[in-house]
């Protein structure tokens, strides 16, 4: 009798904490020349809720410079309360205008001869096939790094993170293979 209980407790719990944002957009399901790539199922998890972590953090830093503006003592105190404001204000156009959160895509879709389409947290791209330069591994980012060859907002590319396992590598591959069809 424990153990059904604890069984059940526990698929709760996932469900809780593995459920679907209704704001992150998701590929459809499988159609004739259109292949999907998926993420991970934790890392695809861990990308729709980075961003509620960044708004609390950036909310932290807002009312930390709040604090040190409204009650710095000296004009030290106040400088740093207005330079967290602005790091936190500069941080969320980053991330929301600039198209900051979709560096780390957790679905794409290759279309084969046309484009891709990235899925991020509450974003999709399509990059057609012209506007990708390259895909190269890189130590740095720690993954697959898709450049394209037109900024978008502040975004110059996506990051097929190590953490998507063989679906990163197979991703990245057919990536490369679509571009070399192309040229």
């Amino acid at each position: 009798m424990e153990l059904s209980r604890f069984s059940s407790l526990r698929s709760r719990v996932r469900q809780v904490l593995f459920m679907q944002l209704p704001g992150s957009p998701n590929p459809p399901p499988q159609t004739p020349g259109v292949k999907v790539f998926r993420a991970w199922h934790y890392w695809e998890r861990n990308l729709q809720g980075l961003p509620f972590v960044v708004a609390g953090v950036l909310g932290f830093f807002l009312a930390l410079g709040g604090i040190l503006l409204w009650q710095g003592r000296g004009w030290e105190g106040r400088l740093w309360g207005v330079g967290l404001i602005l790091f936190a204000i500069t941080a969320v156009w980053g991330v929301l205008a600039g198209n900051l959160a979709a560096v780390y895509p957790y679905a794409v879709e290759i279309e084969e001869g046309k484009g891709f389409r990235f899925y991020a947290p509450f974003k999709q791209f399509y990059i057609p096939s012209q506007e990708v330069e390259r895909v190269k591994w890189s130590w740095l980012w720690g993954g697959c790094v898709v450049r394209l060859r037109k900024r978008r907002g502040l975004l110059v590319g996506f990051i097929i993170h190590f953490a998507w396992g063989r679906q990163g590598r197979e991703l990245a591959q057919a990536i490369s293979q679509e571009l070399s069809r192309g040229a």
